[in-house]
Formats: C-alpha cells, sequence, structure tokens
C-alpha cells in the first residue's frame, strides 16, 4: 500500500461550519437581549503565540458567575470581524467563577474546544457578561446558544432536525 499526501488536508481542517439561521436570530427573548445588550468585558485568551493562557486571564473575576463566549478576532476588519465559537456559563451554586471556567478550557480536551484551541489560540478571545442569579446565568446562556448556534457548542437547546428518511 503506498502512501498519499491529502493536498486538502489543511484546507479541510481549517473549515468551520456556521448556521445563520435567521428565524432563531428573529425569535430571541427580548428580556434576554436586553440583559446580553450590556457592556461585556474581552481578554485576549491565549498569549500571542497560541501556546499557553494571557496573563490577562488574571483579571476575570473570580467571585462571580456569568455567561461568557469564546471569539476568534482575526482583526482583519478590526470590530467587525469576529467569529462566536462557544458559549458557556459559569454558576455561582457549583463553586465556578467566570476565572475559574476561563482557565480550566485551556486544558479542556473536548474534540471542538481542543481544536478552537490549537488552530486559532492566537486568536481566540474570552468575552464574559458577570451575573449573579444562577437561574438567569443558565437562561441567557440556554437562549444564546439557541439564536446563535454556536460551531463549537454540540448541545444546541431545542434544535429541531428533521431525522433522515429514506427517498424511496
Amino acid at each position: 500500500m503506498s502512501e498519499y499526501v491529502d493536498m486538502c488536508f489543511r484546507h479541510k481542517l481549517l473549515k468551520m461550519n456556521f448556521e445563520l439561521n435567521i428565524d432563531c436570530w428573529n425569535s430571541v427573548n427580548p428580556d434576554i437581549k436586553r440583559i446580553v445588550s450590556q457592556e461585556w468585558q474581552t481578554i485576549k485568551y491565549m498569549n500571542d503565540d497560541g501556546t499557553a493562557l494571557n496573563k490577562e486571564v488574571d483579571t476575570v473575576p473570580n467571585d462571580v458567575g456569568g455567561v461568557y463566549l469564546f471569539v476568534l478576532k482575526p482583526e482583519i476588519i478590526p470590530k467587525y470581524h469576529v467569529y462566536i465559537m462557544y458559549i458557556g456559563r459559569a454558576r455561582k451554586k457549583t463553586s465556578y467563577s467566570l476565572r475559574k471556567r476561563c482557565k480550566e478550557y485551556f486544558t479542556d480536551t473536548r474534540p471542538e474546544l481542543l481544536t478552537m484551541r490549537k488552530l486559532w489560540g492566537a486568536q481566540l478571545y474570552f468575552s464574559y457578561l458577570p451575573l449573579q442569579d444562577d437561574e438567569l446565568i443558565e437562561a441567557v446562556e440556554r437562549e444564546l446558544i439557541r439564536v446563535i448556534i454556536p460551531p463549537c457548542n454540540t448541545q444546541i437547546p431545542d434544535y429541531n432536525v428533521m431525522p433522515a428518511k429514506p427517498a424511496f
């Protein structure tokens, strides 16, 4: 058996599917939209070569929960060229803080998150919205995942995909 080289391997590796579902966008809960319209904080997640956590991680609050996003910012068109890759939450009742959750992702081995860090770490940012109420945190996270459908989240609430049926 001869060895072969996949000339498109890098291209395939860097490809990510985004679902741009306007029906979901138009159905966003207005109360959640008002909450997430508040000022988010953002830090660069990894260092400039994408091999270690950025020192800014230590500025993320350690005494509050909230909702967070992992965002790619290639900065080709500053402020406008961004991709929301993952949405998560840190609930206080489970002894998590935004900083603790932020740091845990550096060693997370889930395939989507590992790929996100390994391929785009140097352009990866952590944006967060501190919130106090755990029920609100869960509701905000659920609604954002449902309407944005980030490519690295594997569980999408209320995601209705029709089961496959034989054509004939």
